[in-house]
């Protein structure tokens, strides 16, 4: 790791410029590198874009390199429009059958088209709109139509584009762009957003207006706080993601009660379906516990922020991670709140050291009578667990382990889960697969929960995988099976190739974020630590299991069972899933692009070169690169099948022809479909069924 030191602001400026000439000749040249020495391992290593790991980048130096919003949005053209004899454009009325002062929006200028927009939420009549309006020079004409302020008018529902006059004076055009999703609006009680997206640890209040496509109230009332959320998502982006909290449980959108929600703004993923992809992925597959979200239009304080998704939080929660909730029954025991305590550390000089063996907790005296569960376990990086972890602890390999819930963990709790998961670690490392105590690892974690999550990071190459918002959850044992299970999914807008990096473990495996014809996940490291106190690598809890070859036939199995069926809807179908799913936010899309200019190529990118000419073609470029990552995947796997295994007991037997038989019938399940497709026609039918027969005749 290194350290940036601040520039001053003539070096930013000159380091701004060249960087901007040379990051995408870089790119090209280390790509034209990349395809001359793919094999070579030596100079593999060495290919690293950017350095994940640094939390701590100077802004400085990162607006140098990326851009700052007035360099990297610089038009060629003169803004002639910018400043005009009209101070004030405001719409309202867009909720007129719901009494609310929330429902306007500002006109907004936008410096690449030199012009103004309206931007409008699905639920308004463009026909009983009201133009409030102030003007140095009156009055004000719309395509030379007189427009009274503050009365109702239909004049915005006539055509998209306007030609504003403020009396005799030009004022540019005026377009107008309307949404089809649900809309948020919003009102902040202090200093705004904009206070907010520049000071990262601001809390904001206010109040909140959140409505349907169709016009319904899904909420409204106080909001009790908005803060800031995520570490790239936030540090890298313009269009900031929001958390929320409202002072009771709510049903939002028909996505269950609760107090606490995101508002992911997609900045870095372009075709903003990235997370919502793996999100149906994982109920696809049957993971089991999957965040549900809606893509919403967020205003606050009449400016429209853009398309946002709305998504549950990963929490232990009935209607989230519904398991034991360990901090509720502490809560129970003690009215005294819990951050209240004294934080504690064990093994480390303080509380923000990342050293092996180490873990913190709160000087907590009561315990309820069970602490084996429920616990929610986040991995997280070895530079961000210091500050970003309450709870948690490292094992001796090196994985920092947070714990989430509960957040404010007694030591008592964190010994317990501390030990569990260092004797599975413990199991999982060694030759045998069994720990000092005679107990396998399989005893600890359910292993199909850990393959189904491994190959939704596989799948997706997500950059993050096994290192940070890779979860894990551990219920009570008087309620759940006493075993460590993974998920939910969480935080894919740098997957599928949105990333360029390399990722390499101890045993000398190598993986490329952005080619999708290797393993990527499979060669991830787990951080150690030295006497340098700098990381060191190892292998991963999910590498370590690759290795075996009982578990790489059961991912094969899993991946042609759950996974590769909705990978061909979504990519193959003759109406794909992703591509209805992109037309469905379309127009919503469409005026994020407006007001952010996210599309029209690779130099809108902020990393990776995933920006096509518009939304779909950015959504095709996703698209594209899942139907060639199925078929590598496919073509990987394929051989570790036992042909005609349907059962996948190991065999092919008259026990699979029966499975087959019950399964043509509706009567049963295919454990691993793929295996049966013996006419290797890419359909499984009756044809299969009789070859099975013939072959099993042949066999004996």
């Amino acid at each position: 790791m290194f350290k940036i030191m601040p520039f001053q602001s003539e070096q930013l400026k000159v380091t701004a410029r060249v960087k901007k000439l040379t990051r995408w000749v870089s790119v090209v040249l280390a790509f034209i590198i990349y395809v001359c020495c793919f094999g070579m391992q030596a100079f593999a290593e060495q290919i690293e874009f950017f350095d994940r790991e640094q939390e701590y980048i100077d802004q400085d130096y990162n607006s140098a390199i990326y851009g700052a919003p007035e360099d990297e949005n610089e038009t060629s053209e003169p803004n002639l429009y910018a400043q005009t004899p009209v101070v004030k454009f405001r719409v309202s009325n867009m909720s007129p059958e719901i009494k609310t002062d929330l429902d306007y929006t500002d006109w907004w200028y936008s410096k690449w088209e030199d012009c103004h927009y309206i931007f409008l939420p699905a639920t308004v009549d463009r026909n009983k709109l009201i133009i409030t309006y102030e003007t140095e020079n009156e009055p004000l004409y719309l395509s030379g139509k007189s427009v009274v302020s503050g009365k109702m008018t239909s004049l915005l529902g006539e055509k998209d584009k306007f030609e504003v006059n403020a009396g005799d004076v030009y004022c540019g055009k005026l377009k107008i762009m309307q949404s089809n999703v649900g809309c948020i609006y919003l009102k902040t009680s202090r200093g705004g957003l904009e206070a907010l997206d520049a000071n990262k640890g601001l809390i904001e209040t206010g109040s909140v207006l959140m409505l349907n496509e169709n016009g319904g109230t899904e909420y409204s009332g106080f909001l009790e706080k908005i803060t800031a959320r995520g570490n790239s998502s936030w540090d890298y982006s313009l269009k900031k993601p929001y958390n929320f909290k409202l002072p009771k449980k709510e049903n939002l959108y028909g996505m269950g009660e609760a107090k606490k929600w995101s508002l992911l703004g997609n900045y870095l993923d372009h075709s903003m379906l990235r997370n919502e992809i793996t999100l149906k992925m994982s109920r696809a597959a049957g993971m089991e516990y999957v965040m549900d979200s809606v893509f919403i239009d967020l205003y606050a304080d009449g400016s429209y922020r853009g398309t946002y998704q709305l998504i549950e939080r990963v929490q232990i929660q009935k209607n989230r991670v519904n398991i034991r909730d360990l901090e509720d029954e502490m809560e129970k025991l003690d009215r005294k709140k819990p951050d209240t305590y004294k934080h504690c550390v064990v093994g480390a000089p303080n509380l923000h050291e990342y050293m092996e063996n180490s873990y913190k907790y709160y000087d907590i005296p009561n315990n309820p009578h069970d602490i084996t569960g429920g616990y929610l376990l986040q991995f997280q990086l070895w530079n961000r667990y210091g500050v970003k972890s309450n709870s948690g602890f490292i094992t001796s390999r090196g994985q920092a382990i947070e714990i989430d819930g509960p957040e404010y963990a007694s030591r008592d709790q964190v010994m317990y889960i501390r030990n569990f998961v260092q004797d599975m670690e413990d199991a999982m490392y060694s030759d045998t697969g069994y720990n000092a105590k005679g107990k396998h690892y399989s005893e600890y974690i359910d292993v199909d929960s850990f393959i189904t999550a491994y190959l939704v990071q596989e799948i997706s190459m997500n950059v993050d995988a096994t290192s940070t918002s890779f979860y894990l959850w551990k219920d009570s044992d008087l309620k759940g099976d006493g075993k460590l299970h993974c998920g939910p999914a969480w935080d894919f807008d740098l997957a599928y190739s949105n990333f360029l990096v390399s990722r390499n473990n101890s045993d000398g495996d190598i993986g490329f974020s952005w080619n999708p014809n290797n393993l990527f996940v499979a060669c991830f490291p787990i951080n150690g630590y030295n006497e340098s106190d700098r990381p060191v690598c190892g292998i991963s809890w999910i590498g370590q299991l690759y290795k075996q070859d009982e578990i790489k036939k059961r991912v094969a199995e899993i991946y042609f069972d759950r996974f590769e069926p909705y990978l061909d809807d979504l990519i193959c179908s003759e109406q794909s899933l992703i591509i209805g799913m992109a037309e469905e936010i379309l127009p919503s899309a469409e005026m994020n692009n407006a007001r952010w200019h996210m599309y029209g190529g690779k130099e809108y990118c902020v990393f990776g070169a995933s920006s096509g000419e518009d939304f779909m073609g950015s959504v095709e470029i996703v698209r594209d690169f899942i139907e060639k990552r199925k078929a590598y995947l496919s073509e990987l796997w394929t051989p570790l099948l036992v042909r005609g295994d349907v059962n996948s007991d190991g065999l092919f037997n008259i026990a699979d022809v029966v499975a087959m038989h019950k399964w043509l019938l509706c009567s049963g399940n295919l454990n691993c479909r793929q295996a049966g497709d013996l006419c290797e026609d890419g359909v499984i039918n009756i044809f299969d069924l009789c070859e099975m027969k013939n072959e099993l005749f042949t066999l004996k």
